[in-house]
């Protein structure tokens, strides 16, 4: 949403400009004109408002929580645990992102004993973006929601979620980079504080993580 807002904020703010410009240099034909240069440029102007209000509000590190203890309706049909975590998945992100690539690149699941953990296993790929922060802030949104979807499955006592981007240069074939890999450990999940997962807390949450250092912010 926040993307799409963003797009129609540019539109509207050429648009915008354009208006003013065909404003003021058919003011003095203003009333032969019934001023319909001057309404071109306030309902520009009004809608690069409304979108940019749009977008800061997606954009928000408000909206960042998610609750943690909502659960959900698992089809009768789905039997195993590789595939209640896909249904969870592609309930959340779809089958495809808009490039045309699979989300589930891949799901597995190690039942452990005594000594290791039953550990569920993802590798997604995320969506492109405008930017490298809008790339970073929304595949750490995605995760938040993520977790929160997976830590409904009991058997699972940890989840290692890994994501993926497609990198397309100007030559040669595309491939697959991976920009964010993170461990959770499913108590962590469990007692999070007032059920309510913070993504920007998620580095603190997980007892392994790392991101691609092109993706870090820099310490301002």
């Amino acid at each position: 949403m926040a993307l799409v807002a963003l797009t129609v904020f540019i539109i509207a703010g050429v648009s915008t400009v354009f208006a003013a410009f065909l404003m003021f240099v058919t003011w003095p034909r203003r009333k032969q004109n019934e001023y319909k240069q001057i309404k071109l440029f306030t309902g520009s102007f009004s809608a690069a408002i409304v979108t940019l209000g749009i977008f800061l509000l997606f954009t928000d590190s408000s909206t960042n929580k998610i609750e943690a203890d909502e659960s959900y309706a698992v089809p009768d049909d789905v039997e195993t645990v590789e595939e209640e975590a896909g249904w969870h998945i592609t309930s959340e992100l779809g089958q495809v992102t808009s490039d045309n690539h699979d989300v589930i690149q891949s799901v597995s699941f190690n039942e452990g004993d005594t000594d290791q953990r039953a550990v569920l296993e993802a590798e997604l790929i995320t969506e492109d973006n405008i930017t490298t922060d809008l790339i970073r802030t929304s595949t750490i949104n995605l995760s938040a929601q993520i977790l929160q979807r997976l830590s409904q499955i009991d058997e699972v006592e940890q989840i290692h979620l890994v994501w993926d981007i497609y990198v397309e240069p100007e030559t040669g074939p595309g491939e697959f980079d991976t920009i964010l890999d993170m461990t959770v450990n499913q108590e962590n999940l469990q007692n999070i504080e007032g059920n309510r997962m913070d993504s920007e807390e998620l580095d603190e949450l997980a007892v392994d993580y790392w991101e691609k250092p092109a993706l870090e912010p820099e310490d301002e």
